[in-house]
């Protein structure tokens, strides 16, 4: 009875490693979806990973103590192919896991841009001082002259970023029609 039992067991994990997992597996979706800011935040629509979902409810948290608006200029985005080559400082958005900003003021003028933040113009503005080290405070990464990530891509060895990238973009390229015949 007991090598009965013990061959259904073997027979068992032999069968679920030999079809893939193929009983046990769920399909795998993409995990990048749009993100409503709110107030605090304008510009372009947010795509993220919803890893990074927490960290731009920081980043509006801090936004709003500090009286300014995010204005999102780049977030997410698809790439031609999953296997195209991105630079290491682009990983974050090829993810979903960062976004590309300029400052506002509440009624939405420019505080502090691309330019401002290069010069590091933005450590003399109170708004715009509050807001980035508000945002490093809370584990955030700042990257010149104006990335905001999670920091985790950084982590990474080139190897497995790219694998995250591939799977990532594979897994959110839109869908295409088979042709027909």
């Amino acid at each position: 009875m007991k090598f009965a039992t013990v061959l259904c067991i073997v027979a068992g994990i032999l069968l679920i490693v030999d079809t893939n997992g193929f009983f046990l597996s769920h399909k795998e979706k993409c995990e990048v979806s749009l993100f409503k800011g709110g107030k605090d935040f304008s510009g372009e629509k947010i795509m993220a990973h919803k890893l990074f979902v927490p960290i731009l409810k920081s980043i509006g948290t801090v936004a709003k103590a500090c009286k300014v608006k995010v204005h999102v200029t780049e977030s997410y985005k698809q790439l031609q192919t999953p296997t195209e080559f991105v630079l290491s400082s682009e990983m974050p958005l090829v993810v979903g896991h960062g976004i590309r900003f300029d400052l506002q003021d509440p009624k939405g003028g420019v505080l502090c841009n691309k330019l401002c933040m290069v010069s590091r113009t933005w450590k003399t503005l109170p708004d715009a001082n509050c807001f980035i080290t508000g945002v490093q405070k809370k584990g955030i990464k700042f990257t010149e002259p104006n990335l905001l990530d999670d920091g985790n891509v950084a982590k990474l060895s080139s190897t497995d970023a790219d694998a995250l990238k591939a799977t990532v973009q594979k897994l959110c390229a839109p869908k295409t029609k088979a042709p027909k015949g």
